[in-house]
């Protein structure tokens, strides 16, 4: 993947020497194959397979070193408590919440993310057997 690659697909810029750019990549392959239990990763990538690549390293890259948590407070009545809330505790969270469905097509293991496919809307917002009135 290039970092022209990582761009189409995050809309994110980056700019690491080649060298780098390898170190990252190859990094993020290995422990997103480990997610996916895959024994090694692909030779060749299906484009949906990058873009999920794409945004772990994404993730990654945004949560990498110590992110700040954010103070959170909630009120009831005269009862206040404060919390510190994360938003994306880790890449692999962040990646499962956005691409479920690509984690479960490419999952060689058990943990893979379920997405609900038993119904299908037509354009009236009707539960059908396929799309805008059963037709593909």
């Amino acid at each position: 993947m290039t970092q022209d690659d990582y761009q189409l697909w995050t809309g994110e810029t980056v700019s690491y020497t080649d060298a780098q750019w390898k170190r990252i990549v190859d990094v993020a392959k290995t422990r997103l194959a480990s997610f996916l239990c895959l024994d090694r990763w692909p030779e060749t990538m299906a484009d949906d397979l990058e873009m999920l690549l794409a945004n772990f390293i994404c993730a990654v890259l945004r949560w990498q070193g110590t992110p700040e948590a954010s103070v959170s407070s909630k009120s009831v009545r005269n009862f206040t408590i404060s919390f510190e809330n994360d938003g994306a505790v880790n890449a692999f969270a962040q990646v499962a919440k956005n691409y479920s469905d690509i984690i479960e097509k490419y999952s060689q293991c058990d943990t893979g993310m379920a997405v609900e496919r038993s119904k299908i809307y037509n354009c009236a917002g009707k539960a059908q057997g396929g799309c805008c009135g059963g037709r593909l």
